[in-house]
């Protein structure tokens, strides 16, 4: 009982506070009321009293009132909240906890020119390398969790908050970008801010189930590569080039399992095309799998071959596709190298990650871009069902495009992509070449903001302006390889790649969840606003007042060209 009236009283402190935060601003002007959704406010907050102990009276506070001091307050305490570390703060502390444990090892390999894997190989021959390493890491780990558990919410309301003017890409695909190839490098020119997640929460499964060698590789070619990133996350300018954050995926479960439910209908959807048959549930997918024991089994019951995908880098067959993931990160990562399990968890897994990535693209007001052929293959098909799924429900047509920036009649372009971390810095702090830098960011939000209804008319004229901005982009190109100009010392000449660079949108006016259940033709119900978890729920209702259409971008560079 003692503790029944301990939490009414606690929720009737919250209330006045709310209630004394709305009125404050009210009656400085801070805050304009819509009178049509909100009639007669003052009237409401005119009949507000107090108490013998001078504390405002909640029994005559309507609904009125309390609806718009909750809304008040937590857009005040986000703010609040926001001031009390700022972005950069967060940064510098995140990589000084890096640095701390692992500055040693980098020093090196710049010294050395060594690249993080040849770091995190080197270390696992080493026996008494790994026993050190071994011993403080699972205290590392903890400090990184304890570090977002107190940064993260901040982190993200600062990301959130960056101006939309802006194109901010949210990578995903991987567990981190490329080690050998810097991300920010490849399309820094390109995005205004590009938000990372950091690699030891990606990593809790691979830290949870592998070898000890395996373990150490991991943690450090991911402090290796990480802190590659330092100077240009820790600039104290308004659009950093490079953010950390962490996945909330990972340090909140119900977040996690609610991804994954919302996943399985893209699950069994591709699982359907791939054995061409239907699965009502992924027990059910899984089941079928298992008496697939055999490589001959399994290519046996695959109808469509094109759809099952390890490693789109693998110039192989189906077989091989398969024997790869036997004898790969796949299998270990599973512990198993049954054949039909690890087709059938590809599809789980994968479809997983996409949506992961569309739902943090959402939360963060960004675009997804991956630099993995394979992840993008996987997005691309996401996509595909989203679109396919409400096509079946509203009658409408051609709702995804992909389209390669390159033109129709070439598989490569040419672009900024290899810009040391330094000359990209000085550019960004002299607003070098912002005409480049805007390329992209017209079309996407072209793309993002179109209703479906006239999706199928506009979107070609939409990607056509994209083609343009690309065409204009070569022109410049150009332009800029005459100029011969100098960013830190290096020629903008050597900094030319060539690759492939794509955008693929699904127009759906519909929320991520929505779509998902859709998709699985009422296999599962779409979750219900009680089943989705509290830190998704604004998200919710901003999908569905803005109807944004899921975006995402490729930024592939040819193989030849990478170091």
């Amino acid at each position: 009982m003692g503790n029944s009236e301990d939490e009414k009283q606690a929720r009737d402190e919250e209330v006045r506070r709310r209630i004394k935060i709305f009125m404050k601003n009210f009656e400085e002007g801070n805050i304009q009321i819509d009178a049509s959704i909100f009639p007669k406010i003052e009237e409401s907050l005119l009949k507000i009293r107090v108490d013998t102990n001078g504390e405002i009276d909640l029994a005559t506070v309507d609904g009125r009132v309390r609806v718009m001091a909750l809304a008040i307050t937590a857009m005040q305490d986000r703010q609040d909240m926001k001031k009390s570390m700022s972005l950069a703060e967060i940064q510098n502390l995140y990589f000084e906890i890096i640095e701390k444990n692992f500055c040693h090892f980098y020093e090196v390999m710049i010294k050395k020119g060594l690249n993080p894997h040849s770091v995190g190989m080197s270390l696992i021959q080493q026996q008494d390398s790994v026993e050190e390493i071994m011993r403080g890491m699972d205290g590392f780990l903890e400090m990184i969790n304890e570090f977002w558990d107190q940064t993260g919410e901040i982190a993200q309301a600062h990301v959130e908050d960056m101006s939309n003017s802006k194109l901010k890409g949210i990578f995903g695909g991987d567990l981190f970008p490329d080690q050998s190839s810097n991300i920010a490098s490849k399309c820094g020119i390109y995005i205004d801010t590009i938000v990372l997640p950091d690699p030891f929460l990606r990593s809790h499964l691979i830290f949870s189930t592998s070898s000890r060698e395996d373990k150490v590789y991991y943690l450090v070619k991911h402090a290796m590569n990480i802190l590659q990133y330092k100077k240009m996350a820790c600039l104290e300018i308004e659009q950093p080039i490079v953010v950390v954050l962490p996945d909330f995926t990972v340090l909140r479960e119900d977040e996690m399992k609610f991804v994954q439910k919302i996943s399985e209908a893209d699950s069994l959807n591709h699982a359907n095309k791939v054995f061409g048959r239907k699965f009502n549930s992924s027990a059910e997918l899984m089941e079928y799998a298992k008496k697939l024991g055999t490589i001959d089994a399994v290519i046996g019951a695959i109808k469509d071959e094109t759809r099952v995908l390890f490693d789109a880098e693998w110039d192989v067959d189906i077989r091989g596709q398969i024997e790869g993931a036997m004898d790969g990160r796949e299998a270990k990562l599973l512990g198993t190298r049954h054949p039909g399990i690890l087709v059938a968890a590809q599809s789980i897994g994968r479809m997983t990650v996409s949506n992961e990535l569309m739902i943090k693209a959402s939360q963060l007001k960004g675009t997804p871009i991956i630099d993995a052929p394979t992840s993008w293959k996987y997005f691309v098909w996401k996509m595909e069902y989203d679109s396919n799924g409400v096509e079946q429900k509203t009658g409408l047509k051609d709702l995804h495009v992909v389209r390669g920036l390159q033109g129709l009649g070439d598989n490569q372009m040419e672009w900024l992509g290899n810009v040391p971390p330094d000359a990209l810095i000085e550019m960004r702090k002299q607003g070098a070449i912002d005409e480049i830098r805007n390329t992209l960011t017209e079309g996407i939000g072209e793309i993002v903001r179109i209703n479906p209804a006239s999706f199928n008319k506009s979107r070609d004229k939409i990607l056509e302006n994209i083609i343009v901005a690309f065409a204009d982009h070569k022109q410049k190109i150009r332009e800029l390889r005459e100029k011969k100009w100098k960013f830190a010392g290096k020629d903008i000449g050597s900094w030319f790649v060539t690759g492939s660079m794509a955008v693929t949108a699904a127009c759906t006016g519909m929320p991520v969840w929505g779509i998902a259940a859709f998709i699985a033709n009422q296999v599962m119900d779409a979750p219900k606003l009680k089943d989705i978890p509290k830190s998704f729920k604004k998200l919710v209702e901003e999908d569905e007042k803005n109807k944004r259409s899921p975006v995402g971008m490729l930024f592939d560079v040819s193989k030849q060209e990478k170091k």
